[in-house]
């Protein structure tokens, strides 16, 4: 199963409302450390972006009960972004597709964020 997901940047809310909505604590600090205002855009897009492609990819809707924060987006020791289920999205995910895995990758421009999610 493959899910994409594109989105121009400035498109998204960078409120602390929203990121804390959607985002683990993790992913807050990580998008925190941006010292830069367009770079901190940047990232929280790339992060609804990776959110978006792993519900395509695991076919889950909006009526699924899975939310934003069953998805951790979080990179490995060489910066690899990899992503860790929680809660409705890993439970779809162990019954569904059990012994596979999910790849992510994701980009972003100043004006673009966008991300893909394969799992094989």
């Amino acid at each position: 199963m493959v899910g994409i997901d594109i989105i121009e940047v400035e498109r998204v809310d960078t409120s602390d409302a929203f990121l804390n909505r959607i985002a683990h604590e993790s992913e807050i600090e990580y998008i925190n450390k941006s010292k830069c205002k367009s770079l901190r855009h940047q990232r929280i897009a790339s992060l609804f972006c990776v959110k978006e492609a792993v519900m395509k990819a695991l076919e889950m809707g909006a009526n699924s009960g899975v939310v934003f924060k069953d998805i951790e987006l979080t990179h490995n020791e060489f910066g690899k972004p990899e992503v860790i289920l929680h809660g409705s999205a890993k439970e779809k995910f162990e019954s569904v597709f059990a012994g596979k895995k999910i790849e992510v990758s994701l980009s972003h421009t100043s004006s673009i964020a966008t991300a893909i999610a394969i799992i094989q």
